[in-house]
């Protein structure tokens, strides 16, 4: 071995032990028929991946990649999601231990073309270090940087050279064998769960296929629903009950309970494993650590607060009250109050834009959606909706299309999200409310609160797919990716 061979060594483990902390966070732990364990990506990526490819597609000056974002990568997002975290995953292990170099500095120069072009539109630094990381892969092509201090330097002296065919298949083989298996028993199940206020229970749907795999009884008119960012766990604040319940989202069994001040409705859970109720008689908002079972903070906001809603950055939390027509800041990482904005008439469902930089609220008795600036915390404008009362919003993972639930006239309308023209209206039923997207942004379910029913979208045409039974009143809904 020469000197230079060693430096290009560590300069291969160094880049692999980045690649293993950047995916670190983005795979989980699951369980193949229930008993073999393997990596699987996690949801809480899957549900980040489209926002941000998004944010990269949006101000993209590379038009082709921009087109190829747009066009193939958002409408199979949650297949590119896998396909990147298991890529870094094969990268950051194959460099560290420096196994089969030649395919894993492959896969790594294409992640890294991808990365580059991503970012193109933002600073200098990023460019120039994505421009690194490529000159890196080349590099390890080019030296066969496995020969030194790594496995594919032990293997090739351990064999002869009559038996070195053998030894690049079973190299072939083994590498295979560092990508999770794909078969349909051990592969993640997305669960929609629907909460049904007069029957005091929970329904879960498959959601792909559209079927009912259990009913689970709650507390007393469960209304709000979310889930933990690893998808284990689903809440569900049940109003008359005063608490919350806990539902292992695997096995659909309730695990725990706790209480969550009175008449708790809308809920959300950061990544803090903080949970953040509206208690709607109270005019308050009770912020729960999760894992202590504690209150940590409890604001007096404003008046019959409805729900509430976290950023997809996780910097803020928004409450909407219905009757003081506000909605309140709350900054996720300090608790604390800061700020409040008004709105018009009753306002009811929000949502973020992936960039978090704006809040779109659905006002039922004007009826319109504001759109509020969050940085600066004002009310930029106000569209009319041309439904009666919109409860709901959902933003397709591409950002282009805005779905609205209306209530009154019965419908989900879909907005040009640049110009707010209509480009379709979807008759649901009677009550139309509250709305989950699947991460991918195939299909979008609603609760049809008077038909007991939940109504699946197909967002390619626009047109309803199923109409699945639920228990009596449908209200909050939420879309878990189970491992």
């Amino acid at each position: 071995m020469k000197a230079p061979h060693l430096w290009i060594a560590l300069l291969r483990i160094v880049v692999g032990a980045w690649f293993v902390k950047a995916v670190w966070t983005k795979l989980t732990l699951a369980y193949a028929w229930g008993i073999f364990p393997y990596l699987a990506v996690s949801q809480r990526f899957i549900a980040f991946h489209p926002k941000r490819v998004a944010e990269f597609a949006a101000g993209n000056p590379v038009e082709p990649y921009k087109q190829f974002i747009e066009e193939t990568v958002l409408p199979n997002a949650q297949l590119f999601a896998r396909l990147q975290a298991y890529g870094e995953a094969v990268v950051g292990f194959g460099l560290i231990t420096g196994f089969c170099v030649g395919v894993t500095a492959l896969v790594g120069l294409l992640l890294c073309i991808n990365y580059g072009l991503a970012t193109q539109w933002m600073s200098f630094g990023q460019q120039g270090f994505h421009i690194l990381l490529i000159t890196s892969m080349l590099i390890f092509l080019g030296a066969r940087a496995g020969r030194s201090w790594g496995l594919d330097g032990l293997i090739l002296r351990w064999a002869a050279p009559s038996r070195r065919p053998w030894v690049k298949i079973i190299m072939s083989l083994a590498i295979l064998a560092l990508l999770p298996a794909g078969t349909e028993a051990g592969a993640a199940e997305l669960r929609v769960f629907v909460t049904n206020e007069k029957s005091n229970n929970v329904t879960v749907i498959e959601a792909l296929s559209g079927k009912v795999l259990a009913t689970i009884a709650v507390g007393q008119r469960p209304r709000g629903i979310t889930a933990s960012a690893d998808g284990r766990r689903v809440f569900v604040a049940n109003s008359n009950s005063n608490n919350v319940s806990v539902i292992d989202a695997a096995s659909l069994k309730v695990i725990d309970s706790f209480a969550a001040g009175t008449d708790p409705e809308g809920i959300t859970v950061d990544g803090r494993n903080r949970l953040y109720v509206a208690n709607e008689n109270e005019s308050a908002l009770t912020i729960i650590d999760i894992s202590k079972r504690e209150v940590i903070k409890r604001h007096q906001v404003g008046l019959e607060p409805e729900t509430a809603v976290l950023s997809p950055d996780e910097r803020w939390v928004t409450v909407s009250n219905e009757s003081s027509n506000d909605i309140y800041f709350i900054n996720a990482e300090t608790a604390a109050l800061a700020g409040k904005v008004g709105v018009p008439r009753n306002p009811r469902g929000m949502r973020f834009s992936a960039d978090s930089r704006w809040l779109y609220v659905a006002s039922e008795q004007e009826p319109m959606v504001s759109i509020i600036d969050v940085a600066e915390r004002k009310l930029i404008r106000s569209i009319a909706t041309g439904g009666e009362r919109p409860v709901d919003i959902v933003i397709c993972p591409d950002g282009q299309r805005i779905y609205v639930s209306h209530g009154r006239s019965e419908d989900v309308r879909v907005f040009d999200a640049a110009t707010w023209k209509l480009l379709a209206t979807i008759p649901v039923g009677p009550r139309a409310w509250w709305m989950a997207q699947t991460p991918d942004g195939r299909f979008l379910y609603v609760t049809v609160g008077r038909a007991n029913e939940v109504v699946m979208i197909d967002t390619r045409s626009n047109t309803i797919a199923h109409r699945i039974p639920a228990g009596q009143l449908p209200w909050g809904i939420a879309i878990v990716e189970v491992n």
